[in-house]
């Protein structure tokens, strides 16, 4: 469960108590598999902790799927039968079997369809026999699994006074699953304009649409179909009808197509087989679905995104638009076709959210942005991630602030729509590390200034621009890295200046002006040290300040002290205020204090605050004396660290030396002091963070 402690100064911790041990999923294992009883059939489940048993054999088409889940069907009458898991959230395996127990006998298997990570089957059954299904993860995956069995129609609309109506349900949604063997062409029948291959035969379909609004828009696609479609819509009473709306490939060799329909009119749907395709089958199954346009195609209709995390949400983006003067992603000027979520974090999250497109079946472009006023500013932007097994799919990390409002821009490449599977959870950390700062620097008035900022992976290695991709990245980091310049003190996203670069000129400049990089690939961004461009030597910038104050009642007191941490690896020699490490490296974590002017003079005691979490709780430490002992998260009963003493402008302050071997996981450390009041002054804004493997 998660329990709410306490709220420090907009700091909102979450306690994670293990109630036990998680559990497998009720159908891990064969004898337990889950009946269906009739079709059609849908199962949402979660495999997380899924198992393979000791006789199981690997499905055929992928010797690496684990970790599987098992249904079981017994039909009552011959049938022609497809299963899928479109939807789920991983790349699964799906394989039918027969038998009693392991091993049992293979029929049919498959991996991928529909060019998305999930997996379809279509077979022939018989009445009164037990068949298994079997869904696995591929290389192990485990997620949200969608599994979906209906039968197969029989071919019976082949001609247009044939077409079968189509009943939406109350949402507009609508599915149809069909034979299409032996479709043919009637003599006056109008081909599809936009067909790229020759037409070999063609189903049909019949829509009124029953709404009191001047027009209904719908979606229409073939996204599930084992061949290659064209999907068209027409007017009209008998052939040959007039065509309204047409479409061939949507990056794929199925077919959507977004209209807008006159209400109590006939509209005719004709699917047909394309010919001349070498990656699908001439004819085979039809899958027809009609849908809505996306509720959130709009930012005012945005998704809300829940906690706490993972957060998975599927839907289908076909018939999603632009809106008028909706800003463009900087990392693809050609996305359109975007739908909106909306997250506002409880909690912060320093080490950053991952937002992530992966599993998804069309090229994603994702963006966060944040609301500036009049205007969205980009915090984050990626096309095609390498963190992915799908490089058309994209993932974003970015740290963010509690209760801020964070918008979610999922837009296609090129305007592409359709199956999209939207994951959110924690960051696990990310791949690289600043080397080297962007730096001060003085200037005479009216000249220009250039910043640098230089990266290594976390092995140490410098990451090169320019050269081919494996001699520039160093090898172990995930693409692409990009590079937003702002103008103001670290943290201040009001005045993006340059991108995509980690070199960065100055317009001429006539008074002193600060400038800081946020860092971004699609494991997690961070923000560069504040660099001061000093004009004529003169530094008119006011002090920076990331401390927070607080009174024993846990109210807020303006403050300008300022926090800065270090924590360096005496093994690899890296250093940082946010790090990785592995457990072996003995580490040293310091902090600097620029001490609030009103408080130099004053007695005040050193306290520091650690919380760790690893994979089954999260608890708060305090350091009492030397030593470090469990919190209660009540700051009545806060030990001091250090005695009191006279405060000066600036101290310095050893928070711990030594390794952490036996401790992997994540810690946050909070440094501060605490006057004779018991008003407390902490590095809250910018505390210092390390992942432990």
């Amino acid at each position: 469960m998660n329990i709410p402690i306490r709220l420090i100064s907009g700091l909102f911790f979450c306690l994670f108590i293990p109630t036990g041990l998680a559990a497998a999923p009720p159908n891990d294992n064969l004898n337990a598999a889950l009946t269906i009883k009739t079709l059609p059939y849908t199962h949402q489940q979660d495999t997380v902790d899924a198992s393979n048993e000791a006789d199981e054999i690997t499905p055929r088409c992928s010797t690496v799927a684990e970790n599987s889940v098992w249904y079981q069907y017994t039909p009552t009458s011959n049938q022609d039968v497809i299963v899928d898991t479109l939807g789920s959230s991983y790349d699964t395996v799906l394989s039918v079997w027969q038998g009693e127990n392991h091993p049992l006998t293979q029929l049919d298997c498959n991996d991928e369809s529909s060019n998305t990570p999930q997996s379809q089957v279509r077979i022939q059954l018989e009445k009164n026999t037990t068949y298994y299904l079997n869904v696995s993860g591929y290389v192990g995956d485990t997620g949200i699994l969608i599994l979906n069995a209906k039968s197969v129609s029989k071919l019976t609309n082949d001609n247009l006074t044939k077409a079968i109506k189509v009943v939406p349900d109350t949402d507009l949604f609508y599915s149809h699953t069909q034979s299409v063997e032996n479709a043919s062409i009637e003599s006056a029948e109008v081909l599809a304009s936009c067909a790229e291959r020759e037409i070999s035969g063609t189903v049909w379909y019949k829509y009124t649409p029953h709404t009191q609004q001047p027009t209904q828009k719908v979606v229409f696609n073939t996204i599930g179909s084992d061949y290659n479609t064209v999907l068209s819509v027409w007017s009209g009473n008998d052939n040959p009808l007039t065509e309204i709306a047409c479409n061939d490939d949507n990056a794929m060799s199925q077919s959507q197509l977004a209209v807008e329909l006159e209400p109590q009119k006939n509209y005719y749907i004709s699917i047909a087989t394309a010919q001349g395709s070498t990656t699908s089958k001439s004819t085979g199954l039809l899958k027809f679905n009609m849908t809505p346009t996306p509720d959130n195609d709009d930012r005012v209709n945005a998704i809300t995104i829940t906690e706490p995390f993972p957060y998975a949400q599927i839907q289908y983006t076909g018939g999603a638009t632009l809106e008028t003067n909706e800003l463009i992603p900087t990392c693809s000027p050609e996305a359109a076709a975007s739908v909106w979520y909306l997250f506002t974090p409880s909690i912060p999250y320093d080490d950053g959210v991952t937002f992530s497109t992966a599993g998804s079946g069309y090229d994603t472009v994702l963006s966060i942005w944040q609301d500036q006023g009049s205007s969205l500013v980009e915090l984050g932007c990626n096309d095609n991630s390498m963190a992915t097994e799908q490089s058309n799919t994209s993932q974003v990390t970015i740290p963010v602030i509690q209760d801020v409002d964070y918008y979610v821009d999922i837009s296609g490449a090129n305007g592409e729509m359709g199956n999209l599977i939207f994951q959110v959870d924690e960051s696990l950390g990310r791949d690289f590390n600043i080397a080297q700062q962007p730096q001060d620097q003085s200037i005479s008035s009216n000249q220009t200034a250039t910043l640098t900022v230089e990266l290594n992976n976390l092995a140490g290695e410098h990451i090169v621009e320019g050269g081919t991709p494996g001699e520039q990245w160093g090898a172990f980091v995930a693409l692409p890295i990009n590079y937003q310049w702002y103008q103001g003190q670290s943290g201040d996203i009001s005045t993006p200046v340059g991108i995509n670069s980690y070199i960065f000129t100055t317009p001429p400049l006539t008074t002193t002006t600060a400038y800081w990089v946020r860092i971004i690939n699609p494991t997690g961004s961070v923000d560069s040290e504040m660099a001061k461009v000093i004009v004529d030597g003169i530094d008119n910038l006011p002090t920076t300040t990331n401390g927070v104050g607080i009174d024993p009642q846990y109210n807020d007191i303006p403050t300008t002290a300022n926090f800065i941490g270090q924590i360096t690896s005496l093994t690899t020699g890296l250093s940082g205020n946010d790090m990785k490490i592995q457990q072996p490296e003995v580490i040293s974590v310091n902090s600097a204090v620029d001490v609030d002017p009103n408080h130099v003079g004053q007695l005040a005691e050193i306290v520091m605050v650690g919380v760790y979490t690893n994979s089954v709780a999260q608890n708060a430490y305090m350091r009492n004396g030397d030593n470090w002992e469990i919190w209660d998260w009540n700051i009545a009963n806060l030990a001091a660290a250090e005695p009191a003493k006279t405060l000066d402008n600036k101290i310095n302050i050893a928070v711990f030396n030594g390794s952490l071997a036996g401790m992997p996981g994540h810690f946050t450390g909070y440094v501060g002091y605490r006057l004779q009041n018991g008003n407390i002054y902490y590095s809250g804004k910018k505390p210092m963070t390390l992942i432990v493997e």
